[in-house]
């Protein structure tokens, strides 16, 4: 009697960013389903983000006959299983058992339209279980799917703890801005990739990791006409929506024929940091 092969899924993580999916000023998660949908037809994580599994991790998954499958906002990570019960792997675990991943950037540009205080000294760490380092910390699970949570700083790391981490997950010095590392098992049974019993779960773990978009002070200078005016609060950097600057109450201090000019919204390729704010500048 031939034998199929049978490959189950074993975890997902979606990885959302609100410079691509948000529309001017209105979240992404706060959309009706069927806009998200359309937000969603233009969105890659891969056009700004690589995923790399680490060396352990690479025969790991050769070994378990584990197969990445990407998508353009997710990725799901599916396993050989028994074809008597397709909840127990082909091959099974053990118990400390680990997948490790490199996040490196791919466009150059990523910190300039992604919401965080990364100054390339910190690593940003995503797992399912509290690692033992040598400094305090203030460690949060990688989110659920069903979370409504931004990515902050409390999933960077510095200093000795970075280092630790590095160590720790084998990658040492690289290009890696973060690392993903997903135990098989969590002090927490519901962070855990599979059940105690060593058997795939009921319901499919999904992770999320959503980036925030950036948001700064709008600078409009106008050489010919020789003044230089600002929003009066920050603005979100997006790829997609307009957001209509109409009214003299949008800017701060007085607009000059204010109907004789358009105000167009930013790119994020011209980012000046003054003080501790940060400034788009929009030559018209």
């Amino acid at each position: 009697m031939k034998v199929s092969t049978v490959f189950k899924p074993l975890f997902k993580i979606t990885i959302h960013h609100n410079y691509f999916l948000n529309d001017g000023d209105e979240d992404f998660v706060d959309m009706e389903d069927d806009k998200k949908q359309a937000q969603l037809k233009t969105f890659n994580w891969d056009s700004f983000l690589k995923i790399e599994a680490n060396h352990a991790t690479s025969k790991l998954l050769f070994g378990h006959n584990i197969v990445v499958k990407t998508f353009p906002d997710h990725l799901v990570l599916a396993l050989k299983v028994k074809p008597e019960d397709d909840k127990i792997p082909f091959i099974e675990f053990d118990k400390d058992e680990e997948l490790v991943f490199e996040l490196k950037v791919k466009d150059p540009f990523f910190w300039n339209y992604t919401n965080l205080p990364y100054s390339g000294e910190e690593l940003l760490y995503f797992s399912n279980k509290a690692p033992l380092l040598p400094n305090p910390n203030n460690f949060k699970s990688i989110p659920k799917s069903q979370q409504k949570k931004l990515i902050n700083s409390d999933y960077l790391f510095d200093s000795a703890n970075k280092m630790e981490l590095l160590k720790q997950t084998g990658i040492g010095e690289s290009e890696a801005i973060g690392i993903i590392r997903l135990h098989m098992q969590s002090n927490n049974t519901a962070d855990s990739l599979i059940q105690q019993n060593g058997k795939l779960k009921n319901q499919l773990p999904h992770f999320k990791i959503h980036f925030d978009n950036q948001k700064t002070i709008w600078k409009y200078i106008h050489h010919k006409g020789a003044f230089v005016i600002e929003t009066k609060d920050v603005k979100p950097l997006t790829q997609y929506g307009f957001i209509q600057l109409d009214s003299p109450s949008d800017f701060k201090g007085p607009v000059p024929d204010m109907e004789d000019y358009k105000f167009p919204n930013p790119n994020p390729l011209h980012i000046k940091s003054i003080g501790n704010k940060l400034y788009s500048e929009i030559f018209i």
